[in-house]
């Protein structure tokens, strides 16, 4: 076998492997959209938008921060109300 000949035994060689991982990888995009599609209709059916799902998360996160502020000092005046009453005045 010439020199040729074994280049291009290689290089079929070589491509036939790279045809065989590309469509292993197509595949894995493939699930990969599929996947993401899932998690967007899952999104979605919560009444959420997917593309402001961060803004909503921060929207969410700042409501539940003032909400235990005000729970934390309704607690505190409650607290402060109850003291004469209390034994231990804890």
């Amino acid at each position: 076998m010439s020199d040729l000949d074994t280049r291009l035994t290689k290089a079929i060689e070589l491509r036939d492997h790279l045809a065989g991982a590309s469509q292993r990888i197509l595949g894995k995009k493939e699930a990969a959209e599929k996947s993401l599609a899932d998690v967007d209709a899952e999104i979605r059916s919560k009444n959420l938008d997917p593309d402001t799902l961060d803004e909503t998360q921060t929207m969410l996160t700042e409501a539940y921060e003032k909400a235990v502020v005000a729970f934390e000092s309704d607690v505190s005046k409650a607290q402060k109300s109850l003291a004469p009453f209390m034994e231990d005045n804890a």
